[in-house]
């Protein structure tokens, strides 16, 4: 495993993460995203899938397996999704179904690098 390609790999998952929460969760945030889903769409959408693409190809050439992309870019929405909604919505992520969930992924990312 070359670990400095994995580590850029989910460094590009977390801000494509990021470029998607705001794609679909802007019409929350700002007046102006109400009712324009293709534009929201257009504008985060083609940035957010050229940075995944990009995600998975590290993620692949460090680990040679698709699998590991998969599930590594999955656990990777969970930081931007955690910090974006906190913070612009100011929906609580402390519930039991969510902290289960977060060591749910703990769990997925130390199986993919250590087993």
């Amino acid at each position: 495993m070359d670990y400095r390609l994995i580590i850029y790999g989910l460094l590009l998952g977390a801000v494509a993460h990021s470029i998607s929460w705001f794609g679909m969760n802007s019409q929350f945030i700002w007046e102006f995203w109400k009712n324009k889903p293709f534009m929201a769409a257009l504008l985060f959408g083609l940035p957010s899938n050229i940075v995944f693409w990009f995600a998975s190809k590290y993620v692949r050439e460090g680990t040679h397996s698709i699998w590991h992309v998969r599930w590594l870019l999955f656990v990777m929405s969970f930081p931007p999704m955690f910090l974006l909604t906190t913070t612009m919505l100011g929906d609580s992520f402390l519930n039991t179904r969510n902290i289960l969930t977060l060591l749910f992924a703990i769990c997925i990312i130390i199986t993919q690098f250590f087993l």
